[in-house]
């Protein structure tokens, strides 16, 4: 019986797994669709997956902020603009990794500038 748990637990582990990109461009522009109907309070809006999408965007743009040079004052909503426009612009990209997207967006819109000591 315990031989027949662990296989079955195994099982489960395996078949349940995600990858590591979980999310992809598709998944993205889902939420970001909702995103924009949302901000027009249209009332058919799927606010729990417009809430996913500010909150990945968030996530992404904070966790790779040394990417980029992001001036100070960028508005939460703004970063959610760029890379709506983004992700409209760039709809071969839509099978990449979410993460990616997000990352290339804001890379795009404020390019990192490299300081050197003299």
């Amino acid at each position: 019986m315990k031989k027949l748990s662990v296989i079955v637990l195994f099982a489960v582990i395996v078949l349940c797994c995600h990858s590591a990109f979980a999310m992809n461009g598709e998944d993205l522009v889902d939420g970001m669709r909702s995103y924009l109907k949302a901000e027009k309070d249209y009332t058919k809006a799927d606010y729990l997956l417009a809430g996913n999408y500010m909150g990945y965007v968030q996530g992404v743009a904070e966790a790779t902020v040394s990417d980029y040079s992001m001036p100070s004052g960028v508005t939460p909503e703004k970063i959610y603009h760029i890379v709506a426009d983004y992700l409209e612009k760039n709809q071969k990209k839509w099978n990449e990794p979410a993460s990616n997207l997000v990352r290339n967006a804001l890379r795009e819109a404020y390019p990192k500038f490299l300081i050197r000591n003299n």
